[in-house]
């Protein structure tokens, strides 16, 4: 079987003859397919195709530009969109940004900046297309989202990856700071040499040491060398080194680390050589280090070295607006592991989602979506398959379910719980027995046995039903 062609195609929005020659002309020479609209509706009817990216005029006919990408945003989130704004309208470029466009443009083009904008959006809907499973975690080579913090970010890696500065990522528990250090090590020219991770807080100090600069290892059997194991800083030569959780290296070894930083080169007491090095230091932390400096616990002149360059990695709570998205991509991973479908997430279930604070950030969606993927049947992740802490986030005896307050069920009998789905589905239904017996699934005379034989009371009469059957008013004898 061959390989499937690659989508390189580029949609334009834009009525303009003149420019879509112009773009027309330096997207085929740049090896892209372009395809145009000349109104919104046809953007939006060429959308069914989807493109690699799509490059939208705000003042395009028809449906308007912003209409156009609210429309890919909603049902084409891994497709790039860029906005085309007046030259000196900043406030139409902010507005798409703000809608979650890739960046934007301005009319006239500088033909040189839009293609270096198309081919950063071609990228991202590449990586945003290829299957999960060719990337360890999430993905190794972008940044999931459309929301601002992540275009943001995608910028900062791609500037930082231009440089051979040492960078210091930081961000709460679970933000995904790894995530972003291996973008950053993927779009460096350092792409091709080694990412070497180093666990700073998980080793320790004497063994933290042996482990970044190596150690005699003892005899070479058949002879009287020792064979020298060398350490993750050498392993990390013409590539990256990832300090994670740099915070929590002991003092005497935050000394080795500021002398590698400074000088490039590693001195090894075993040998009392001092060996040269080639290495870039990504470093990340979830403490805050300038505290740590005011306790003595991190060397100041180490922190100011590694401060020069920060990267502060927002909470997922702070890009909410990218949760559909990571959803997708998450669930798509399972998917492959468990060799199982792909799940859609109800709407009551999304909202829950969106609404919850997640305190783990990425790390933590990543678990409730394994939990819910295991306790989903038919293909839809419902509000019953989420971990109840998500459930009953107010009140810990309580669940949001459809607007209604509902007890937690944890822990009550069988029958108590069949007692509360069947009174409450009824006064949901202002006592129709027809309208809640097709929300739980049974005929109506179901529900009439079930209100005699729990005990209920009838949503109507607020009496509880002892043996009334279907068609008999009460007090009357059948004919």
């Amino acid at each position: 079987m061959g390989i499937a062609k690659r989508n390189n195609k580029v949609l334009l929005a834009e009525a303009d003859d003149s420019i879509q020659k112009i773009v027309a002309y330096h997207l085929k020479k740049a090896g892209f397919e372009a395809e145009f609209a000349d109104s919104g509706e046809t953007a939006i009817d060429l959308s069914q195709n989807p493109p690699v990216c799509a490059v939208i005029d705000l003042m395009i006919p028809g449906t308007s530009g912003l209409a156009v990408l609210k429309h890919f945003r909603e049902n084409l989130p891994q497709v790039p969109v860029i906005a085309m704004a007046a030259l000196g309208d900043a406030t139409d470029g902010l507005a798409a940004i703000r809608s979650g466009a890739f960046d934007y443009v301005t009319k006239p083009l500088d033909v040189g900046a839009f293609m270096a904008t198309v081919s950063a959006a071609v990228r991202t809907g590449h990586s945003l297309s290829e299957p999960v499973s060719q990337f360890p975690g999430l993905r190794d080579t972008q940044w999931i989202g459309q929301s601002s913090s992540a275009r943001i970010l995608r910028e900062t890696a791609a500037a930082l990856g231009a440089t051979q500065a040492d960078v210091l990522v930081t961000g709460p528990e679970g933000s995904g700071k790894r995530l972003f250090a291996r973008m950053l090590h993927h779009v460096s020219s350092r792409s091709r040499g080694p990412l070497i991770p180093v666990h700073c807080a998980s080793i320790p100090g004497g063994l933290l040491e042996e482990e970044l600069f190596g150690k005699l290892s003892g005899s070479v059997l058949g002879g009287g060398e020792e064979a020298r194991r060398i350490g993750r800083v050498q392993m990390a030569e013409g590539g990256t080194l990832l300090l994670l959780e740099v915070g929590e290296t002991p003092l005497a070894q935050q000394a080795l680390i500021l002398e590698l930083l400074q000088n490039r080169w590693i001195h090894r007491r075993d040998t009392g050589n001092s060996v040269p090095v080639n290495v870039r230091v990504i470093a990340t932390s979830r403490t805050d280090l300038r505290s740590k400096v005011a306790t003595n616990e991190f060397r100041q002149d180490l922190f100011y070295r590694l401060n020069a360059l920060t990267v502060e990695i927002p909470s997922l709570r702070e890009r909410i607006d990218d949760l559909p998205l990571l959803s997708g991509i998450l669930l798509q991973r399972l998917s492959m592991i468990r060799s199982g479908g792909i799940p859609q997430i109800s709407s009551a279930a999304s909202s829950i989602l969106k609404n919850y604070s997640w305190p783990g950030n990425v790390g933590e969606l990543e678990s409730v979506l394994e939990w819910a993927y295991s306790s989903s049947v038919g293909g839809e992740i419902r509000l019953a398959d989420l971990p109840p802490r998500l459930l009953h986030q107010g009140d810990p005896t309580q669940i949001l379910q459809g607007g209604l307050a509902v007890p937690y069920v944890a822990g009550m009998s069988m029958e108590a719980v069949e007692k509360l789905a069947v009174q409450q589905t009824l006064d949901l239904c202002r006592g129709n027995k027809a309208a809640a017996a097709r929300i739980l699934d049974v005929t109506e005379k179901t529900i009439y046995n079930k209100l005699a034989r729990l005990g209920l009371k009838d949503s109507v009469s607020d009496a509880p039903v002892t043996g009334r059957k279907r068609g008999r008013k009460p007090g009357k004898k059948a004919a």
